[in-house]
């Protein structure tokens, strides 16, 4: 009698965790679908051992390559917690300083106004530049040696008083993995290899060098304002390797995460100190530590890691330490509106009430506006409205992305019949005011412009965008 008690309990508890798995391969495939993405990768490991992974959608839509656990994507500023890493590895070793001038390691960078530390360039308070631009996020310069892309960095003045504000910089991490050569005596990308990725079997991952030909590399996306999907521009990482150049699997990744939480690669008490908010000069707390996020979920979990945009991609790890849980997922589309899909599976996987994918309105009224008209557009959109179609996102950001797109795409005049009609159906739409104002501004008819960005303005007083346009175009009518 008890060996049968306890067959069905075994059997119940297989059945649920079957069922719980069966959930999560649901989830990512309506994902995929009712966000219109090119692929989404990821996976779970619990207690030490990778229980899920689910790769569906395709790695190069071109030539048609379906995303496999071999697919490598770039991680973007995941990269910044392997370098992290890295650092504490050597602070653990006596040979880094975490409160020394960064300078007193890399001596060949010009001397600054101020003096910034390691600690600093970790939790990005050290005053070291962001991108200039959009070009320089999508650099195409190819620099041949960490030490090349450190000199470039650092040849520009600090943006503020070290420890006084934090400005989030991929650009600093460049400066970090120069310290991890000048102490090491060995190049970031062997040092990496040897002491991290060998470490805990990160067999695929690896730099993402524009040049070299890398078997399983990943094609990357981004949507135009017609909503259809263009190559993520060219672009040379070798500018930011440290904090956003690297490559790797859904597999690799949950090998790191789980080395950080089994104390594989550091000390917990090293790890301890990654965790700690930063304090900035006046008092302000920043709930960022050295190279790791961290907090407590919308579920109320405890958790570690870091997510990521670069050119072309999403991704995010996530260690939930109390429940000896990570999760990690990649997208190759770097897109609006993307969840942090990791969060949500381990919420889904533990048993979290989790609201399954909805379709973007935003691109299904793009859709009909380019294949049909923008009468057909408004009449779907009140439909669906009228109906409060479950299977819709029907958020006002929703509403505010579609007539974005239509301006970026310039059809003016559909932007303002669907903004007036928007409008007059909802009095209280701050931003369908906005929207319907900037159209009119851009079509040129600067009086209707005005008047509806007051309307805009009166609505949501304290709204910068809408004081900025209002003041331009009252400056242009002088």
């Amino acid at each position: 009698m008890k060996k049968t008690i306890i067959l069905s309990l075994l059997f119940s508890i297989v059945t649920f965790s079957q069922n719980s798995l069966n959930k999560l391969d649901r989830y990512c495939k309506e994902y995929v679908k009712k966000n219109s993405l090119p692929s989404l990768s990821a996976g779970l490991m619990e207690n030490n051992k990778i229980i899920w992974t689910n790769y569906t959608g395709t790695a190069d839509l071109e030539n048609n390559v379906p995303v496999t656990k071999n697919s490598l994507n770039r991680i973007a500023s995941i990269s910044k917690s392997i370098t992290a890493v890295a650092v504490m590895q050597l602070v653990e070793q006596g040979k880094i300083n975490l409160d020394s001038n960064a300078r007193y390691y890399l001596p060949f960078i010009p001397k600054k106004k101020w003096v910034f530390t390691v600690r600093q360039l970790l939790n990005h308070t050290s005053g070291i530049r962001s991108y200039n631009n959009e070009e320089e996020f999508n650099s195409k310069l190819n620099f041949g040696s960490v030490r090349e892309a450190v000199l470039y960095v650092a040849k520009d003045s600090l943006k503020h008083q070290p420890g006084t504000k934090y400005l989030y910089s991929t650009l600093a991490y460049d400066l970090l993995a120069g310290i991890v050569e000048q102490v090491s005596n060995s190049s970031f990308e062997e040092y990496l290899q040897k002491n991290i990725f060998n470490v805990v079997g990160m067999n695929s991952t690896k730099l993402d060098y524009h040049n070299r030909i890398i078997p399983n590399r990943t094609s990357g996306y981004e949507k135009n304002s017609f909503r259809a999907f263009e190559n993520a521009p060219l672009a040379d990482l070798s500018i930011k390797l440290p904090g956003g150049g690297i490559l790797s699997t859904v597999e690799d990744l949950l090998k790191f995460s789980n080395g950080l939480m089994q104390h594989k690669l550091i000390k917990k008490e090293t790890l301890d100190i990654m965790l700690t908010e930063t304090v900035l000069a006046s008092g302000k707390k920043i709930q960022y530590g050295l190279g790791l996020d961290f907090g407590v979920d919308k579920y109320g979990r405890k958790f570690y890691g870091h997510g990521g945009g670069g050119t072309g991609f999403v991704s995010h790890f996530i260690c939930y330490p109390d429940l000896n849980l990570a999760s990690v997922h990649f997208i190759n589309c770097r897109d609006r509106n993307l969840l942090n899909v990791a969060g949500e599976i381990a919420a889904l996987y533990t048993g979290e009430n989790v609201a399954f994918p909805k379709y973007s309105l935003s691109d299904t009224l793009t859709k009909i506006t380019t294949a049909v008209s923008i009468d057909s557009a408004i009449s779907f959109w009140r439909s669906i409205e009228t109906k409060k179609d479950s299977n819709f996102n029907l958020l006002n950001s929703e509403i505010k992305d579609f007539g974005s797109d239509l301006l970026v795409a310039h059809r003016i005049k559909e932007a303002i019949l669907f903004f007036t009609k928007v409008t007059e159906t909802d009095s209280t739409f701050s931003d369908g005011f906005a929207a319907l104002g900037e159209a009119f501004s851009l079509e040129g008819n600067k009086g209707l412009a005005l008047r509806n960005l007051k309307k805009a303005q009166k609505l949501k007083p304290n709204d910068a965008n809408i004081q900025s346009l209002i003041l331009k175009i009252e400056g242009d009518q002088r």
